[in-house]
């Protein structure tokens, strides 16, 4: 049968394809463009029934978003469906709910964005987008609606797992290094502060004179290393949070760990500005604060590294390298270059690095990483075996049928990944509730 031949778009007017499933006949063809058709502001439409798409056509000057909005909605009332297109990207410098809330609802106000949920812990965004959307168009908005409420978007593939993973592992560390630091500066702060209770008169009391001054200038010193040392990661992301009038956890330490230092630092060095009986100190409360959110942070990390430890897993059951058969011999191959129909010899001890069938050989494989079984399975010619599970004694040749991210432990870690990307309905409300 001929299929219908997109007419030539008009100079001017915007132009859209979208998919559409579920048609089998050209009487669905017919139906689905009779109703885009009907939609006020199309132009002219033509659905290809082997592609399963649907060339839409515009009227100039018309609002794009709402009129493709009605397109999709008159595709599902002729029984069929324009499907959605899922993304995901990353998104970093998240730290709360509000960083949550904020950077879903600057991505749900995309253009064609039907969706948007975002994981604290993986540092994920998944998006849900109008099929008409065009890819590059689509992901230049979401790069640039992330970059306004003051956090950095990047594609998933931009990094492998090992340099995300390290990345993950390097926050941790530096994280670890300046906590330590805070609590040491912070410790003789807390220490000058509320050790003067034991004493039954406050150590800082205005009639010790000149010791209590000193004091202050210790403390003073010691909170402002902390605050502008290990502290000063909350002014870099803070400040700027504040510029895009969008205040985040981050913004609430610096206003109020500096509110704390500044009012005692004039207290200590120029009492007479304050109230007589006002010049009190709290560079405690501002040490205290570091020290705080510092650990938190560090336990989010620690969350964050610790999330990715499944994947890895799973990832490292792969090996790297593969035997391939090649001019009638085996040569050993990066695993990205094997393809369906090659035939592959697995070593005793080694992991089988594709999905396939045996050709020749027998061995006892370890399917305990797809059964929890921990007796090996017996394989002989015909058998299936998959990729990640360990080779026993036996040595064997297989034709690889399914590479890359179609075998089944690509297809576990994907589940895996969606499954720690995902959000339930009481974590979502959870985290519209912490926002404010």
């Amino acid at each position: 049968m001929n299929q219908a031949v997109p007419a030539p778009h008009p100079v001017g007017s915007p132009s859209a394809t979208l998919a559409v499933t579920g048609m089998h006949c050209a009487s669905c063809v017919r139906r689905v463009e009779t109703a885009l058709a009907a939609v006020s502001g199309v132009a002219s439409a033509v659905v290809n029934l082997a592609g399963e798409r649907a060339d839409v056509v515009l009227e100039p000057h018309v609002d794009r978003a709402k009129v493709l909005g009605e397109v999709v909605a008159a595709v599902a009332r002729t029984g069929f469906v324009a499907p959605p297109r899922r993304v995901e990207i990353g998104v970093e410098g998240m730290h709360c709910a509000s960083c949550v809330r904020r950077v879903e609802a600057a991505l749900a106000a995309v253009p064609g964005v039907s969706a948007a949920a975002v994981n604290l812990a993986t540092e994920r965004a998944t998006i849900e987008a109008q099929s008409w959307v065009e890819t590059d168009a689509l992901d230049r908005a979401l790069a640039e609606a992330v970059a306004t409420t003051g956090f950095k978007a990047s594609g998933l593939a931009d990094r492998s797992r090992e340099d995300r993973a390290a990345a993950k592992a390097d926050e941790y560390a530096h994280l670890k290094r300046d906590l330590a630091v805070a609590a040491a500066l912070c410790v003789p702060v807390i220490l000058i502060e509320m050790g003067g209770h034991l004493f039954g008169a406050h150590l800082l009391d205005a009639h010790h004179g000149a010791a209590s001054w000193w004091l202050r200038v210790v403390s003073f010193v010691l909170t402002t290393a902390a605050l502008f040392g290990p502290g000063l990661r909350f002014f870099r992301a803070g400040l700027p949070a504040l510029w895009h009038r969008a205040p985040d956890m981050n913004s609430l330490v610096v206003l109020g760990a500096t509110a704390a230092w500044a009012y005692s630092t004039v207290s200590t060095f120029a009492p007479s500005l304050l109230p007589r009986g006002a010049a009190d100190v709290y560079f405690e409360a501002a040490a205290a604060i570091v020290v705080l959110i510092l650990l938190g942070r560090t336990l989010e990390a620690r969350a964050k590294r610790s999330t990715g430890a499944a994947i890895e897993r799973l990832v490292n059951l792969r090996p790297r390298i593969a035997r391939v058969e090649r001019d009638g011999r085996f040569v050993e191959t990066a695993l990205e270059l094997v393809r369906a129909g090659d035939v592959l010899r697995v070593h005793p001890g080694e992991s089988v690095p594709v999905d396939g069938v045996l050709r020749d050989g027998s061995s006892d494989v370890d399917e305990s990483m797809l059964t929890g079984e921990a007796m090996p399975v017996a394989k002989s010619a015909g058998d299936r075996v998959t990729g990640g599970t360990v080779n026993g004694t036996g040595a064997f040749a297989f034709t690889a049928e399914k590479v890359g991210a179609e075998t089944v432990l690509a297809q576990i870690i994907r589940t895996v990944e969606a499954a720690q990307g995902a959000k339930l309905p009481i974590q979502a409300q959870v985290d519209r509730v912490t926002h404010w």
